[in-house]
Formats: structure tokens, sequence, C-alpha cells
């Protein structure tokens, strides 16, 4: 039989083993919870660091006679002038490089496709990005111009009585054309741009009419899946009256936006067009621009800064506002970053609305081109492009 001691000690050593199980607990617990703050500390230092300097990674030069234009193309660049064009891969070398002579290039770009007209021209050329490209010669003159991520391409052609919008597939080995959509004047207006989806399967039309005496903007939505079985392909339709359609882009496999003389709309589902937003804006707009998934706009700001710089998502929700209080030349959006500049300054903002980078050259960039890292960047001038690596320090 247990004694009045014994009970005691069995208590005791059960009272410090439990003891040690609740210490061994709180110190798993206590190292999780240091794990993750520390995570999320550097982490949000990653993602708020603020760069001032650079150092050369290298430098190749270039030689091209006239205006050239550079374009963010998959962590490499895209160069083009009247003269020519030519993809640059990260080490200087040519993936490749073809001549023509173009007095107003056309250019767009989708994955690693590319493809350029001349504008009022029959001729389009299409790359892959590693061979010296194809060209297809049109029934009319091209307009516009537009590139799916297999080679597809969309133009608007040049017709007396009526303009013609048109798919074609460049490689096919027989019948290259692809969609004919017919497009009437007296009903639907001028076409003034058009948007093609990555896979081809969906075409966006912006169309500019007159009527009693007012410009009004129409905009058809198509789909050559099986979902358009409409004689036309129509699976949708906007007019706006109030606002002009100045432009379409998509900014997602299946999201278009709709850039307007005073605001933008956003549409999801190209089988079947969805409105997910619509933002009117009341105060003049100096400056738009997007990337992937994302849409931005400038405004004139009545208050301590300059300029007020807006952010928007893909469904239309403001994800940033944030105020600029210096004057910019230049803004785009490359890499899912905001480069500003002006002069010799530079500039480059987050999503999330912190300064990436911020510094004054000695001379001038004609661009600055986000490569395949974090960290690195394409500094471009008339002679030389310089790959760097952004530093916290000069």
């Amino acid at each position: 039989m247990a004694t009045l001691k014994d009970r005691s000690n069995e208590y005791r050593l059960e009272r410090n083993r439990i003891r040690k199980k609740v210490l061994k607990v709180i110190g798993i617990i206590a190292g999780i919870l240091f794990v993750v703050f520390a995570g999320m500390f550097i982490w949000n230092s990653i993602r708020t660091k603020l760069y001032t300097g650079y150092s050369e990674v290298t430098a190749f030069s270039h030689a091209v006679s006239g205006e050239a234009v550079y374009d963010y193309y998959e962590g490499n660049i895209l160069r083009y002038s009247r003269d020519g064009i030519a993809g640059i891969s990260s080490d200087g070398t040519d993936m490749f490089n073809s001549s023509y002579e173009m007095s107003d290039p056309m250019v767009d770009t989708c994955g690693s496709f590319v493809a350029v007209c001349d504008r009022g021209k029959k001729d389009v050329y299409v790359y892959n990005g590693s061979d010296e490209g194809t060209m297809i010669e049109m029934p009319l003159p091209v307009t516009r111009i537009r590139v799916a991520s297999q080679g597809v391409v969309a133009v608007v052609l040049e017709d007396a009585k009526s303009d013609v919008i048109a798919l074609y597939d460049p490689y096919a080995s027989s019948d290259k054309l692809l969609v004919e959509v017919p497009s009437n004047v007296s009903d639907d207006g001028y076409p003034v741009d058009i948007a093609l989806s990555p896979d081809a399967k969906s075409l966006i039309t912006v169309y500019l009419s007159v009527k009693d005496g007012n410009r009004v903007s129409n905009v058809c939505f198509y789909n050559f899946s099986e979902v358009g079985q409409d004689k036309n392909r129509i699976v949708g339709g906007k007019t706006y009256q109030d606002s002009l359609c100045i432009g379409a882009e998509f900014i997602g496999e299946d999201d278009v936006c709709l850039f307007l003389d005073n605001g933008f709309s956003v549409f999801s589902n190209m089988k079947k067009p969805n409105e997910e937003a619509t933002h009117i804006f009341e105060k003049e707009i100096r400056s738009s621009f997007y990337d992937d998934g994302y849409v931005g706009f400038v405004f004139p700001d009545s208050g301590e800064g300059i300029y007020t710089m807006e952010m928007y998502n893909k469904s239309g929700k403001n994800i940033l506002s944030k105020s600029l209080d210096y004057e910019y030349e230049r803004i785009y959006m490359n890499g899912g970053e905001v480069m500003l500049f002006s002069g010799t300054d530079c500039r480059i903002i987050r999503l999330n609305g912190s300064v990436k980078f911020s510094t004054t050259f000695d001379s001038a960039l004609k661009y600055m081109l986000k490569g395949k890292d974090d960290e690195e960047y394409y500094l471009i001038d008339d002679s030389e492009i310089t790959k760097v690596k952004l530093t916290e320090g000069r």
C-alpha cells in the first residue's frame, strides 16, 4: 500500500513531466512563431527594399541606323526600327535579325512570337524567336496587326467600301486564312483597334461611328471556339455613348481592358463576356499603361503631390493610389513594375507602392528594361546595351 510520501513523490514526478511537456510545446510554438515573423520581416524587407545604384554585369554595343524602339521580350530585348527587327538575348547575341524597309512599322508581341508590318502595306512578317521569320502577303493594305502565342495574326485590312478583319496562320501549309470577320461601316463604324487573345480564340474590335452628330464607340467580342456559333462569331458587345473607347488590350489569358478617353472597363470570360467593372474618372488622364494582370493611370494631383498614380487589377479593383511628387516624361510597365523617366532621373515603383529603384544617371537613357532576375535590368542608350544588377549604393 502506497504511503502518503510515495503519492507525494508520484505527484511531483507527474507534475514535472507535464511541465517539461508544456515547456517543450511552448518552445516549439515560439520557434515556429520566430521563423514565421523572421520570414515575414525578411520578405517585407525584400519587397520594400530601395536600390540606389547598380553594378555592371556585361555590356555590348549595338549599331542601329535611325531611331529604334526597344521592348521587353521574355527576359530578353526586342529592337525594331524602320530598317529591321532583332531579338537580342541576355548575352548580346542575336536570337533573330531581319532587315526590311518600312516607313511606319507596327509591331505586336505575344510570348516568343513577334509580328511586324508597315502601316498601309501588305507584307506581314512573323518571327518565333529562333529563326529568320516568315512573310505572308495580305490581299489589302494593313492598318492594324496583332499576334497570338502560336503565331496566328489578326489584321485590319483597308478596303475602299468597308474594312475587313481577318485571322491568318502564316505557318499553315495550304490555306492560311482562318477567319474573316465582316465589317460594315454604316452599322459598326470604322475599326480603330483590335485585340487578340493569346490562344487566338477571342478577338475584340473597337469601332468608331457618328450618330446624330455624336461620336459613338462600339465594341464587339468575337469567339472562334465551339461557343461562337453565331454566323458572325459575335458573343457580346458594348456601346459607349458618353465615352470614347480608344484601345483594347488583353491583360490576361481571358481578360481584356478597354481604355476609354475618361476611364476604362474590364471584361472577363471571352466565351461569354462579363463586365467586371467600369471606372469613369472625373479628372483628366495624363498617362495610362498596362501589364499582364494590371492597368494604371496617372492624374494631375490637386493635393501635395504633382500627380496621383492609381493601379487596378484585372477585376477592376483599385490596389494602389500613390502620390508622385516629381515630373516624368515617360512611364510604362515592365515585368510587373512601373518605370518613370525624366531626363537622367529614373524611378521604379512596385505594385505595393514602394520605390524599388531611384537614381540619377550620368546621361539620359533611351530605355530601361527588366531582365530575367529580380535585380537584373538592361540600360539602353544610343550605342550600347548594358546589363546591370541593382545595388543599395552607387
